[in-house]
């Protein structure tokens, strides 16, 4: 599968009193990219919820590697890979531009859910939206 890639501005309201982006601004830019990533293939957050859709994060483990700084350009990347019947899995890395030194990874879970969060198969429109826009959706394991 093809990684989502979105590029973001550093704002000088996510640095700390460090001078670099607060360690929880690195969540942030992983969500926006994912949103991103959902929006490529028409399917926002809105749209996902009209249709009974919730994709809630259940899990996210993240490694920083190298502090980011006011008006740096990064480029924040989403990669599906893995997935059981309610739920997928996800690589995402931060990487400074324009040398694309690595900042953050992190492994990300979400689950399917009806808007009443009770879990639910992913639905096939949204599998075959992935597959459509970035190629084969990861097999499916238990």
């Amino acid at each position: 599968m093809k990684e989502f890639t979105t590029t973001i501005k550093v704002r000088s309201y996510e640095c700390d009193i460090y001078g670099h982006v607060n360690n929880a601004v690195y969540l942030q830019y992983c969500e926006a990219a994912r949103v991103e990533f959902l929006e490529t293939m028409g399917y926002d957050l809105q749209k996902l919820k009209e249709l009974n859709i919730l994709l809630p994060i259940v899990r996210i483990e993240i490694d920083y590697k190298r502090p980011l700084f006011m008006n740096e350009l990064i480029e924040v990347t989403v990669k599906w890979t893995g997935r059981r019947k309610s739920s997928a899995y996800f690589e995402q890395q931060i990487r400074k531009l324009p040398d694309g030194e690595l900042a953050a990874k992190a492994k990300v879970t979400w689950v399917c859910t009806d808007l009443k969060g009770r879990p639910q198969p992913i639905p096939h429109l949204l599998l075959d939206a992935v597959k459509k826009h970035f190629g084969p959706v990861p097999e499916q394991f238990d």
